[in-house]
C-alpha cells in the first residue's frame, strides 16, 4: 500500500465518525454559550423575576424569626424594599451592597401588584408605607404579589401561614 510523506496511508476523502462527533460537540458548546450570552426568553425572565421576589420575601421572614425583629416589606410598581421595626417605628433597611435586604428593582419589563388579604396590625408611617410584614413570631401578612412580565407573562407569589410559594397564571 502506498503511504504519504508523513507515513500515513492514503484514504478515501471524507470524515471519520470521530471527526463528525468532535464537530457536533464543538457546535453544541457554541450553541450553549450563545444561548447564555443572548437575552433571555420572556417566560424565563418572568420566572426569574418571581423567583427573585420569592427569595427576598423568604429571606426577610427568615431574618425576622432568627433576629427577633419584625421585617416589613414595601412593594412599589417595579421595586421591593424592606424596613425593620425598631422602637415601634419602621426604619428603612439601608441601600448597601453588603445588605441582602437592600431595596431591589426587578427586571425593567416586570411590574408588581400587591393584594393584602388580611392585614396584620402594623404601625403606619407614610415615609415607609410597609404593606406586608414578616413577624418575629413567624406570622406573615397574607398576600398575593402579582408579577406581570414581558409579553404579558403573569406569575404570582402567595404568602400566608404556610410560607411563600409561586402560583402560575393571573394573580387576581
Amino acid at each position: 500500500m502506498a503511504t504519504s510523506a508523513t507515513g500515513n496511508r492514503n484514504r478515501a476523502p471524507g470524515s471519520t465518525l470521530v471527526e463528525l462527533l468532535v464537530g457536533i460537540a464543538i457546535a453544541s458548546v457554541m450553541l450553549g454559550a450563545a444561548t447564555l450570552a443572548f437575552p433571555r426568553s420572556d417566560a424565563r425572565r418572568a420566572d426569574q423575576a418571581v423567583a427573585r421576589a420569592q427569595a427576598l420575601v423568604e429571606l426577610a421572614c427568615e431574618r425576622a424569626e432568627l433576629g427577633g425583629r419584625d421585617i416589613g416589606i414595601v412593594v412599589e410598581r417595579r421595586r421591593i424594599a424592606f424596613a425593620s421595626l425598631q422602637d415601634g417605628a419602621w426604619q428603612p433597611i439601608v441601600d448597601s451592597p453588603q445588605e441582602a435586604l437592600r431595596p431591589r428593582t426587578l427586571d425593567e419589563a416586570v411590574t408588581l401588584a400587591l393584594r393584602v388579604d388580611a392585614p396584620l396590625p402594623l404601625p403606619s408611617q407614610p415615609e415607609t408605607s410597609v404593606q406586608v410584614a414578616c413577624m418575629a413570631s413567624g406570622e406573615l401578612t397574607p398576600f398575593t404579589l402579582g408579577l406581570s412580565g414581558p409579553a404579558r407573562q403573569r406569575r404570582s407569589l402567595r404568602g400566608d401561614a404556610g410560607g411563600v410559594r409561586q402560583v402560575r397564571g393571573d394573580a387576581r
